[in-house]
């Protein structure tokens, strides 16, 4: 479908249609599904895999995850300011791999089942944040936090919603003006009265262009990269919390069918989670969204994070679809080949080199946003990264308005 511009009511409109419904994962309310791995009396009998809904799983998730024992309350009595009065060890600069493998240790799980739930929460954090779990920090974030706290979000690809609807509406009465398919490469601030943009356009054209306030809002991925030449070089500051600052991956595998009658999966569960009985695969495309309801067709999306991602972009298409199918197959044995996938690999799209920020071990995501948020003369900085903390779309609409409120007192007062 392709974008069509639509008023504030009928956005609203749309986007309220799926109110009752958080596209966010709410793991206490996800179907889990468990591979089981059967071996026959026989010695050299082979190795078997089954699959069956968890009906536990409720129960599990409490225990491991949100009840006292859970994980929770012994991430939250170990990262407190006087935790090191009370406890003999604390989490305090800690990754979430070690927090997890301390509360493991502290209670002494060693049911083969529970500790591959345990595994399928710890990957699942990956995909929340896009960084492995031994890199993100135990202390800036509690994911999926305990099931009376509620996350109110909005499914925002629904037909005639998404992103791209939303930026038509807003970029409307100066469209004339924007410059699509270029890629800026340099930014000189090294005037007085203005700095100097050049860009590349999609014919490798070079332009150079004189601005008053100049609004960088690319990723920090692009950043890392160094995509951009600033003149004068960017503060220590600012390019020391650029090179540290976590930056992570996650991917997609959006399939749809075309026929009604190739929805085998519960049509009303929203989420489907997979436990595998390998350490190895618990990432491994294992979950699971269901917005089929919203599509108008049968649909399912695969998301994967971490290395787990970085290791998919070296794929197909056809065998990434391939490595989902078969966990598919495993839960639901006559679901057909989808009609139609779509893989994202945002690590290998120049425009974006990864997907979002998240609290990098032993940093302090809050400082480090701060000061990629910071102005630099005329030139503003703006996006998911520089919000405070980490915080995606949101972040990134929020800095955004701040810096363009910025921008307009800045020219209006010049004049």
């Amino acid at each position: 479908m392709e974008n069509t511009l639509l008023e504030d009511s009928d956005i609203n409109f749309l986007l309220d249609a799926d109110e009752s419904k958080d596209s966010m994962c709410p793991m206490n309310q996800a179907t889990y599904y468990q591979q089981l791995r059967e071996i026959g009396d026989d010695d050299e009998a082979e190795e078997t895999i089954t699959t069956e809904v968890l009906e536990d799983a409720d129960e599990w998730f409490d225990e491991m995850w949100a009840d006292n024992r859970g994980f929770l309350t012994f991430r939250s009595n170990r990262i407190t300011d006087d935790a090191y009065d009370t406890y003999e060890t604390t989490l305090h600069g800690l990754s979430y791999e070690e927090a997890i493998d301390q509360y493991l240790e502290r209670w002494g799980w060693t049911d083969d089942e529970y500790l591959q739930f345990m595994n399928l929460l710890e990957d699942s954090t990956e995909v929340q944040s896009g960084g492995t779990s031994s890199q993100i920090d135990v202390e800036d974030v509690e994911f999926f936090p305990s099931p009376d706290d509620e996350i109110k979000s909005h499914y925002m690809g629904m037909p005639g919603i998404g992103f791209g609807n939303a930026a038509a509406k807003y970029a409307e009465p100066f469209v004339d003006k924007i410059q699509l398919k270029s890629r800026v490469t340099e930014i000189n601030s090294d005037f007085e009265e203005y700095s100097i943009v050049t860009y590349t356009d999609e014919d490798g054209t070079e332009t150079s262009i004189k601005a008053k306030t100049v609004l960088v809002t690319v990723s920090l991925g692009v950043l890392k990269a160094g995509s951009i030449n600033f003149v004068p070089a960017l503060p220590a500051k600012k390019q020391e919390a650029i090179d540290n600052m976590g930056f992570g991956l996650v991917n997609k595998c959006i399939m749809t069918w075309d026929n009604e009658e190739d929805m085998v999966w519960p049509e009303d569960d929203m989420w489907f989670l997979l436990v595998t009985p390998d350490d190895e695969t618990s990432g491994q495309w294992t979950r699971f969204y269901n917005p089929s309801m919203f599509k108008g067709v049968p649909t399912l999306i695969g998301w994967i994070g971490g290395d787990d991602a970085v290791e998919a972009e070296k794929q197909s298409t056809d065998e990434v679809v391939n490595d989902v199918m078969i966990n598919l197959r495993s839960m639901w044995p006559t679901i057909s080949d989808p009609d139609n996938a779509i893989i994202t690999r945002w690590g290998l799209n120049e425009n974006t080199k990864g997907s979002y920020s998240y609290p990098e071990q032993g940093r302090d995501i809050f400082t480090d946003a701060a000061a990629l948020q910071q102005r630099l003369g005329r030139i503003y900085f703006a996006g998911e990264a520089t919000g405070s903390g980490w915080g995606t779309v949101i972040g990134a609409w929020n800095t955004g308005q701040v810096a363009a409120e910025g921008m307009v007192q800045a020219l209006t007062s010049a004049e």
